[in-house]
């Protein structure tokens, strides 16, 4: 045994028996303790595969046990673990299997000691301070050098009910044992209990044919369990939406216990009221969603309420519980027995898992439904907590780019603006009727240019891709661009050339270019600061293509968002900057089928090119 000494930490005195200490920390941020707690499931699931499967492959009782100690003490992130077998012969409890202590026969009398109370009496003992324990001998610490604080010893019963041994884990390493311990040893002594009476009949020849054939399926049924909990976590760990995750997680449970139904209620914490679904065994009817049911309706809302595990298997159980027969809400399903289990998150009850009319599966018992049930309740508690803190973090960040954008349209509405606050004090100044004319036909511009800057938008933002491809007059598309970035580039001080290499006409789609264009060219204005110079050279490319290259003397792209720069919402920290700019350049060309790209060299500037296909290939596309 190992001479390590720990001081016994302050606090409770022992938790008695059947009850369980809660070790306290700093808590952590919600999506680190989500993320946490998920690992430590998917781990735990994964143990317990591992230790059915290896207890599945060896016929030596010992050499099992001796397996499952060491998986045991790192599931539960105990010090040490032994597993007692009951010698009824000798009132005694024998140590199988040993951890740290290979060596060393350990021999305990029946009712003696904390381990003997547990076979005695059949119940579990979770203690936070051994020593505070009335019936705990010390002498074994003494004789050793070994120090036990915080202990957990759970009954181990084989398929009869009887107890054949205990398992026994000592000093969690970060406080005390919890009650979700308590339920997983309990789980992990049926298993061994479970594996440890097939053995022994295995080693029997005395024993029939249909015992052994009855322990087999058992052990069969308990690995199918905890494989299906397993892949269960993991379907979890996937699921985005709530109606993935009921969906998944209800017809695991089906599956598992083979019942009738399994129904799930969710109710909202402050109306008590909320949604429920139901899903049945036979694989042709879908999930079903029932109508509001309440806290306190039928056998879900009774658990719900409650908030604790419920067996109800006889009509009289119905009756001395106070739940009235019925599932809840406007199902129908008439329940004749059910299992049920609350889903608890942080202490609080949050739903209610219930697996209804398992008549179908004689061979199964209440209390290994119930345990299975509870399992599965608090993945999902689990699995709810972390979609919800998704859903509310999404909803964060919804309201968030919902501002970004109105920013982002209020700020490139600053130019076509001051161009009609221009034209109106001009007009209001000329009796020409012609200048007042173009002076309004400007202002019809700018107002068109309005509606398509907020469509383009809120089209980016509802994922429409839609182009209208047609004949352009290149040298008029030119003006209107000059005339809807000349007021804001001449307020900055930076200049605006022209470079048309023979471009007469063209196709695609004008107001969507004319985006494009302003796009890159105000990313380019606000990346200059108060000078510079932006040349737009307009050519055709080898196959007919109309080619634009905007090019800055700006100081370039930063090299860290280079790799995303397309991307929604990047964005170098400028202060009116949204991130939507280049997102929705991108997307326009390449509804137009055509390619946008980049090149820069910090302090020397930055060259976007867009290329459009030609006359044929533009017209193909639309």
């Amino acid at each position: 045994m190992s001479d390590t000494k720990r001081p016994p930490p302050d606090g409770d005195d022992h938790a008695g028996p059947g009850l369980s200490a809660t070790a306290t920390s700093a808590a952590p941020t919600p999506a680190l303790s989500l993320a946490r707690t998920r690992d430590v499931q998917g781990e735990r699931l994964a143990g317990l595969v591992r230790i059915a499967a290896s207890l599945n492959r060896t016929r030596d009782p010992s050499k099992a046990m001796r397996m499952m100690v060491s998986e045991v003490s790192n599931l539960l992130d105990a010090d040490r673990t032994t597993i007692y077998e009951l010698v009824p012969s000798e009132q005694m409890l024998r140590g199988l299997a040993v951890q740290g202590e290979h060596s060393l026969q350990v021999g305990v009398g029946l009712g003696a000691g904390i381990a003997g109370m547990v076979a005695a009496t059949g119940k579990a003992i979770n203690l936070k301070d051994a020593y505070r324990h009335p019936r705990f001998d010390p002498r074994f610490d003494k004789h050793t050098g070994y120090r036990t604080r915080s202990m957990l010893v759970v009954p181990m019963r084989n398929p009869k009910r009887e107890v054949i041994g205990v398992v026994q884990v000592l000093n969690k390493r970060d406080g005390y044992f919890t009650v979700e311990d308590e339920h997983l040893l309990t789980a992990l002594a049926a298993q061994a209990a479970i594996t440890l009476e097939a053995l022994h009949l295995q080693l029997q020849l005395n024993i029939s044919n249909a015992e052994l054939l009855d322990a087999s399926r058992q052990l069969e049924q308990r690995v199918n369990e905890l494989e299906l909990l397993y892949e269960n976590e993991r379907a979890m760990a996937d699921a985005h939406h709530l109606d993935e995750l009921v969906g998944s997680v209800l017809r695991v449970a089906v599956g598992a216990t083979r019942c009738e139904h399994a129904a799930l209620f969710l109710p909202d914490v402050e109306t008590g009221q909320g949604p429920a679904w139901v899903c049945s065994a036979d694989p042709a009817e879908a999930l079903v969603a029932l109508a509001v049911v309440e806290v306190g309706d039928g056998v879900l809302g009774a658990t719900a309420s409650r908030g604790e595990a419920l067996t109800l298997s006889t009509a009289k159980a119905f009756f001395s519980l106070g739940v009235p027969p019925h599932l809840g809400g406007d199902s129908r399903i008439v329940v004749r027995d059910a299992v049920t289990a609350p889903l608890v998150d942080g202490g609080r009850t949050v739903g209610a898992l219930a697996l209804i009319n398992r008549h179908a599966a004689p061979d199964r018992d209440d209390e290994a439904d119930q345990r299975l049930a509870v399992l599965l309740a608090g993945q999902i508690a689990r699995a709810v907590a972390r979609i919800q803190e998704q859903a509310s973090a999404q909803q964060r960040d919804r309201m968030m780019t919902i501002g970004q954008m109105l920013g982002g349209v209020l700020h490139d509405l600053r130019g076509p603006m001051a161009i009609i606050s221009g034209y109106t004090q001009l007009m209001a100044d000329t009796e020409e009727h012609a200048e007042r004319a173009a002076m309004a036909a400007h202002i019809r511009r700018q107002v068109n240019l309005f509606n398509d800057m907020t469509r383009e938008v809120m089209g980016f933002v509802r994922g429409e891709r839609t182009v209208f491809v047609r004949k352009v007059f290149v040298d008029k598309f030119v003006r209107a661009v000059r005339e809807t970035l000349q007021p804001e580039f001449e307020e900055r001080g930076i200049s605006l050339t022209v470079d048309n290499q023979g471009v007469d006409v063209a196709f695609f789609d004008e107001a969507k270019m004319m985006r494009v264009v302003t796009n890159i060219a105000r990313n380019a204005r606000q990346a200059m600061g108060d000078h510079g110079t932006l040349t737009w050279t307009l050519r055709l490319g080898e196959h007919g293509e109309t080619v634009f290259d905007l090019a800055d003397d700006g100081p370039g792209v930063p090299e860290h968002i280079r790799e995303r720069l397309f991307e929604t919402f990047t964005t170098s920290g400028k202060a009116d900057g949204t991130g939507l700019g280049l997102a929705i350049v991108r997307r326009i060309v390449l509804d137009h089928h055509g390619t946008v790209s980049f090149r820069t060299e910090t302090g020397a500037g930055t060259t976007f090119t867009v290329v459009l296909p030609a006359r044929e290939a533009a017209v193909e596309s639309t």
